[in-house]
């Protein structure tokens, strides 16, 4: 199992108030997975993104990374797995504007303390699969909105991750600028990559291999389609 997350709780204090956005919540994901995740806003995707990643840490449970237990209560643990095996898209993209798009791209590279020649030309090969080699002396804050999330989505590739978080990475897009997203998300899960993402775009949810109803911070219903199932069958036969 590449990852879960067992009886997963986190709660906020809002005015004195004790507000649950995650309630003994379960989770789990493999490689080579597409996995929406659906809900009202303030369901708790982006919260169960942030746990996930290391941002956010949960009242309660326990995460499973390669079925070994994740050292919640250790910064410096979690910030190296989060820089190591983790990429995220947000829905803003979060660039640095007045840095080159190649700058952008090599950050978590340089956060991680390995740019070397063979980064810097995976970081090439990442520009050319998304359409912005001709773009990469070019100021981030200069790009379109399409251009930046291919640009966000390069960022999350460069440290080779295992697992890819996106939330709502389509949602600031034109209907064939979301097509592109999709194409080269679908390409790395057939690279053997897991994609999990916060969305509620319909394209996308038909897309990927599950999708989880998430409503009151609880999981309500999960959707397993066939390709799935096909290849969790094949790959205990």
């Amino acid at each position: 199992m590449l990852l879960y997350l067992d009886n997963i709780c986190k709660s906020y204090k809002i005015s004195g108030e004790k507000i649950s956005v995650l309630s003994h919540l379960n989770f789990s994901a493999q490689r080579g997975e597409i996995i929406s995740i659906t809900g009202r806003s303030g369901c708790g995707k982006t919260t169960l993104l942030n746990i996930i990643n290391g941002l956010c840490r949960p009242d309660s449970g326990n995460i499973f990374f390669h079925d070994k237990k994740v050292p919640l209560w250790c910064d410096i643990s979690m910030s190296s797995l989060r820089n190591k095996k983790i990429g995220q898209i947000f829905q803003t993209f979060r660039l640095i504007d007045n840095e080159t798009v190649l700058s952008n791209v090599l950050l978590p590279a340089r956060i991680k303390g390995k740019v070397n020649k063979e980064v810097i030309e995976q970081a090439h090969n990442l520009l050319k699969d998304t359409g912005l080699w001709m773009y990469k002396e070019q100021k981030a804050g200069l790009l379109s909105g399409g251009q930046k999330q291919r640009v966000a989505l390069a960022r999350a590739l460069i440290n080779n991750p295992e697992i890819i978080l996106a939330d709502e990475p389509t949602a600031n897009l034109d209907n064939d600028t979301s097509k592109e997203i999709f194409n080269i998300l679908i390409n790395l899960k057939q690279q053997g990559r897991c994609i999990i993402i916060a969305t509620h775009d319909p394209y996308m949810l038909k897309l990927a291999d599950k999708t989880y109803k998430m409503e009151n911070g609880k999981i309500l219903k999960s959707d397993v389609k066939n390709t799935t199932r096909n290849r969790l069958r094949n790959s205990h036969s």
